[in-house]
């Protein structure tokens, strides 16, 4: 059944029926029973926005098993709506009461999905020291969609998504901080998309590229 899964899939990317699911804001932790609205755009082939889906999010407590083709633990499944703006969607859930949280953004468009990284998740008061540079960049260069283009070998336990390969490899390059932030803040490229990034989602994600441990903070709490 995995082999059939992974056959249908690679077969619609073939046929150019592939898309990226990019998550506008993600917070580094999600409080328990705290109700968190998750903004998402879908676009074809990487760049062309669509409109009129029908998105998914999949919460559950557990990773899924079974290559994918079973859900995790506790799974619920909250469908989005569409908001203002060109292939612009949102989702609202509750974050469960549970060691971390794991996220699956469903496009609504063929088979094409978004795994994130599993999110921790703390007791309401509580509170949890801000995410190192470089793994908030690791966290975001997935969310953003990133990875469906670019394969990424440092990329430590990743989610499995789709890999398209439409751009270079992207691990092992360490590459320049200043450079990574001016091609993702301004692509100038026919094939990679303008993401909106802010200036602290670039620079988090200059220092997952770059190697860098040291660069400042992206910020990003959990108190949304």
């Amino acid at each position: 059944m995995l082999e059939l899964f992974q056959a249908v899939v690679a077969a619609l990317i073939a046929m150019g029926g592939w898309a990226v699911v990019t998550v506008k804001d993600l917070p580094e932790y999600f409080v328990a029973g705290r109700q968190y609205t998750i903004e998402f755009r879908v676009r074809q082939h990487g760049r062309t926005l669509l409109n009129d889906l029908h998105p998914r999010l999949i919460v559950s407590t557990s990773d899924r098993h079974l290559g994918g083709l079973l859900a995790g633990k506790d799974a619920t499944t909250i469908p989005a709506a569409a908001r203002r703006g060109e292939g612009t969607y949102a989702v609202t859930f509750t974050a469960p009461a549970a060691e971390r949280v794991f996220l699956t953004i469903q496009s609504g468009f063929n088979a094409n999905e978004l795994r994130l990284y599993p999110q921790p998740v703390i007791a309401a008061g509580a509170s949890r020291a801000a995410m190192a540079p470089r793994d908030r960049g690791q966290m975001l260069f997935v969310a953003k969609g990133c990875n469906a283009c670019h394969s990424n070998i440092d990329l430590a336990d990743r989610p499995e998504n789709q890999g398209i390969t439409a751009g270079p490899e992207l691990g092992g390059r360490h590459l320049a901080r200043e450079y990574v932030i001016q091609k993702v803040k301004n692509p100038a490229s026919q094939n990679m998309p303008d993401l909106g990034l802010s200036d602290a989602e670039a620079a988090a994600i200059a220092a997952f590229l770059s190697g860098d441990r040291t660069a400042a903070s992206g910020g990003g709490g959990g108190s949304r």
